[in-house]
């Protein structure tokens, strides 16, 4: 788990950055705002790894300390980012960028909920599996860097969500389990259900 969200997170610096060399207007962007949620976002990322590789250790006790306190760390993502959603959609002229975004924490926060739930009833790998499906969902952002600078239309990004979500969370199930857990199925259905739902209310707007 801590190797897969180190990777998560070089992987959206390396986005980011390269969007940023490629397209260097985007930086005229990047506001106090932006810059919070950001930063947000990537301690995120290495939180999640860090907490892995404590449990790794033994250090518990530091672990749990630590969960407790990303509920602050949460709260910061949560509210910039529907901030920015609103913002961005707005001087875009694009609301489906605010749809998109909103649609991450939409599955994002039901999911870090339901890991605190499972580490109070010691399911540790469904608590795992919650946080790891949880971030995941939070990855378009990244996924969409990458798409724009290969010059490929904007919904790629929506596309290769699902598969990448899927992949990831059934491949630390079948390593880790041997098999697919219900918990695990039940956490994917709800994040590709609000992806589809977003979808839905996209086509109906713009269509």
């Amino acid at each position: 788990m801590g190797r897969i969200a180190l990777g998560l997170l070089v992987f959206t610096v390396i986005a980011f950055a390269v969007k940023a060399a490629a397209h260097s207007e985007v930086q005229a962007r990047y506001t106090p705002l932006v810059v919070f949620h950001a930063a947000a976002m990537l301690a995120w990322l290495a939180l999640l790894s860090s907490q892995a590789y404590l449990t790794a250790g033994a250090r518990f006790a530091l672990h749990r300390v630590s969960g407790r306190a990303s509920i602050v760390l949460v709260a910061a993502m949560a509210v910039s980012g529907g901030i920015l959603a609103v913002n961005i959609g707005e001087e875009l002229g694009r609301p489906e960028v605010t749809v998109v975004n909103i649609a991450a924490f939409v599955t994002f926060i039901p999911l870090y909920i339901a890991a605190v739930l499972f580490a109070r009833a010691r399911n540790i790998h469904a608590h795992r599996q919650a946080m790891l499906i949880g971030t995941l969902a939070l990855m378009t952002p990244a996924y969409a860097r990458v798409v724009q600078v290969l010059a490929l239309p904007d919904p790629v990004a929506i596309g290769v969500q699902v598969p990448i979500t899927v992949a990831i969370a059934v491949g630390y199930d079948w390593l880790t389990k041997g098999r697919i857990t219900r918990e695990v199925l039940a956490m994917l259905a709800f994040s590709v259900a609000v992806i589809a739902v977003m979808v839905v209310v996209l086509a109906v707007w713009f269509l």
